[in-house]
């Protein structure tokens, strides 16, 4: 296994195996129990319709480690393992529909109110 330091991955390009540039290395997110880096955190291109992928609060890419497929002078990201908003919705369960409102008991018990027209 040949060891990168971290250092060296700053502002690499991060390219899909289908030829999208996704963007640059901003930084990466460990697990602080285990040491393994979870996420590659980018600064998106340009031109990256960034709206079906999933972002932090700042639009900064994130990227799972997962998903890399190779590292050199770019790193090739696995357009199948990239996380996409598209994935995530999928992935989530429906939300229960509401139950019908309950009338209280108060409107239960009493009649229905009856119409009354007036003339004048």
């Amino acid at each position: 296994m040949v060891k990168i330091l971290a250092s060296k991955l700053r502002d690499v390009e991060l390219i899909t195996d289908t030829g999208i540039r996704l963007g640059w290395v901003y930084d990466l997110s460990f697990d602080e129990e285990t040491g393994d880096i979870l996420v590659i955190v980018a600064e998106p291109d340009e031109d990256l319709d960034t709206s079906e992928f999933v972002t932090d609060s700042e639009g900064l890419l994130l990227i799972p480690v997962s998903a890399v497929k190779s590292i050199g002078e770019v790193i090739i990201i696995d357009s199948a393992k990239l996380a996409t908003r598209s994935k995530i919705r999928k992935k989530t369960p429906p939300l229960p529909k509401p139950a019908p409102e309950k009338k209280s008991e108060r409107e239960e018990g009493l009649p229905k109110p009856k119409e009354i027209k007036l003339e004048l």
